[in-house]
């Protein structure tokens, strides 16, 4: 176990918005939510996976909502909130935190309640990336109940919810949470610490501390961060150019839309929140799970919140976790895809890259 302070959270928030590909927050709502931990403490305990106790119990925890109003809203006690009531109905007291998923928001959002209760937050998460939807983890592929899941706000209003099919959970807490202004948090699977252990995806947060340490010590150059992540971290150039149009529309929580770029390899881009999938023409370049992010011309990753007509923009590709690069996993996207017009199967960033 290592204590963490602003350097390295700073570092975390900006490899998580690269690995968040486009989504999981904002890059400035992750620098605010920096500032925020830091004035609850000077650090934030980071648990190796394998360092947890078997019997230990812990809980997944982020923000829920519109990321251009989380943008805004900074979160603050709403993840504790949400927290204490999954805690009060399954009598339990959380040892640990875990992140939902790799963003500059969502990888920050559990350490407040780390700082604020003196406990470390897990080094790894169940997605290794963001999405849009609560079930899309190894958590729901490994079988963990999303019920009962605990949704709070700033000023504490809240809601326990319990379903019995996670696409429900998924439907009712985005309803309430678009209702509430489209900025939640939320605290949701609660487990033992064997249970982490046989699910979650290790060492993502120390891997996008590692992509913005790089990122930072390369400089303000997008050509040289582009080719850090090619060579360093096994990225593909999908698209570069200037973003000469963005279709985007906030509707049922999320964001959804394209971004089309022009220029020396024009691309289009389609998220739901993340970026789902890109085209060059006709030409598929890659489809989620496999990870689809964006660098501006000065190296800043960028996500969907961030993109503005005009920009010089490098999109890159990233494989994603091979627990999501199986059929099982596939499908956790395919009404997403669906609704974006592609009922295609999954194929591999590397084979389309050939």
């Amino acid at each position: 176990m290592r204590t963490i302070g602003k350097q390295e959270m700073q570092d975390i928030v900006i490899g998580a918005g690269l690995l968040g590909a486009g989504g999981g927050g904002a890059i400035g709502e992750g620098m605010k939510l920096v500032d925020r931990v830091l004035e609850f403490g000077s650090g934030v305990e980071l648990a190796p996976v394998d360092e947890l106790s078997d019997d230990d119990w812990g809980a997944v925890i982020a923000g829920m909502g519109s990321p251009v109003a989380s943008s805004t809203r900074i979160r603050t006690h709403s993840p504790a909130y949400a927290l204490e009531l999954i805690e009060d109905a399954q009598t339990f007291k959380a040892a640990f935190v875990i992140p939902f998923e790799v963003g500059a928001g969502n990888s920050l959002t559990p350490m407040l309640v780390a700082v604020q209760r003196g406990i470390p937050v897990v080094d790894g998460d169940p997605v290794g990336r963001a999405v849009p939807e609560i079930h899309m983890t190894t958590f729901h592929l490994g079988g963990v109940p999303l019920s009962p899941l605990g949704l709070a706000t700033e000023n504490k209003i809240s809601a326990l919810l319990r379903t019995e099919r996670p696409y429900d959970m998924e439907r009712v807490a985005r309803a309430i949470t678009s209702e509430l202004g489209g900025v939640a948090a939320f605290a949701c699977q609660a487990m033992h610490g064997r249970d982490v252990k046989k699910h979650i995806i290790r060492g993502t947060t120390s891997l996008a501390e590692k992509i913005g340490a790089s990122i930072r010590l390369t400089g303000s150059q997008g050509e040289s961060v582009t080719q850090l992540l090619n060579e360093k971290f096994d990225g593909h150039l999908l698209g570069k150019g200037k973003v000469v149009s963005i279709q985007a529309e906030t509707k049922g929580g999320f964001d959804f839309g394209a971004v089309d770029v022009e220029g020396e390899l024009p691309i289009r881009v389609m998220f739901q929140n993340e970026n789902m999938i890109a085209f060059r023409g006709e030409k598929l370049l890659a489809v989620v799970p496999d990870l689809i992010c964006s660098v501006d011309a000065n190296g800043n990753p960028l996500t969907n919140a961030d993109i503005r007509e005009g920009m010089e923009v490098h999109y890159i590709g990233f494989a994603a976790n091979p627990a999501f690069r199986t059929p099982a996993g596939f499908r956790l996207f395919t009404t997403i895809l669906e609704t974006l017009g592609y009922e295609g199967d999954f194929v591999p960033i590397e084979e389309l890259m050939d």
